[in-house]
């Protein structure tokens, strides 16, 4: 009889032992499922952050790009409204310079000229030409008043604002000196006035032009006309 009851207890104890083993793998079965769950939610959470990431730097990017591209198209838009507006000041200027070379092409109103005022009006005829030009000082000009530059050459100008006096041959020997010690192209020499039969003679066969008051004026006229062969050769 007591075996009986020794044996039902030992198989009551061994089946409480199977519930709780039963229960104990169930329960790390949940924990192990809801630890699995939790890491893949993370995971779902870090790349779903991962590709707002991504492309909200996409977005930075392109707004930049077209930032950029904006940026450039109003830069090169300003360029040339400055561009545009540069040459039309400078047509202005050209047509303002035009007409007053005209206003002033008579003989008797340059003749009465300061000297240095000849030569700025002088400069300005070549400028229309198509020359840099810069006038010397002066005094201690070195036997040239305008400076001409174009196309990497250089060229000499020498005025005269002569009413009565020729220019001589010593005048046209000096402005030689200049284009020779200057390496210069050629000179122009340019005289209100008349040139003597001795200077004509000595520029003939030097890299000399030479305008007299009468050849300066239709100088002045082939410029009004956009002719400018006389000082291309």
């Amino acid at each position: 009889m007591a075996r009986r009851r020794r044996s039902r207890s030992y198989r009551s104890k061994r089946g409480r032992s199977e519930v709780i083993l039963v229960l104990i793998s169930f329960l790390i079965f949940v924990t192990f499922s809801i630890i699995r769950t939790i890491v893949s939610a993370i995971e779902h959470i870090e790349l779903y952050f991962s590709n707002q990431t991504a492309l909200f730097q996409t977005a930075v990017v392109v707004a930049l790009v077209g930032l950029g591209l904006l940026s450039v198209r109003i830069i090169l838009q300003i360029r040339n409204k400055k561009r545009a507006e540069l040459i039309r000041l400078q047509v202005e200027r050209d047509e303002e310079a035009r007409r007053q070379i005209l206003r002033l092409r008579n003989l008797s109103v340059l003749r009465e000229m300061d000297p240095f005022e000849f030569e700025q009006y002088v400069a300005s005829i070549f400028r229309c030409v198509g020359y840099e030009c810069e006038v010397t000082k002066r005094t201690g000009d070195g036997g040239k008043d305008i400076i001409l530059r174009r196309d990497n050459e250089l060229r000499l100008v020498e005025c005269k604002r002569y009413t009565t006096t020729k220019v001589g041959r010593p005048d046209i020997q000096k402005f030689h000196s200049a284009i020779m010690e200057c390496n210069a192209q050629e000179g122009f020499f340019i005289t209100t006035g008349e040139f003597s039969r001795q200077a004509l003679e000595c520029a003939s066969d030097k890299p000399i032009q030479t305008f007299n008051g009468e050849r300066l004026l239709s100088l002045i006229e082939q410029y009004v006309g956009f002719e400018t062969e006389a000082l291309e050769h």
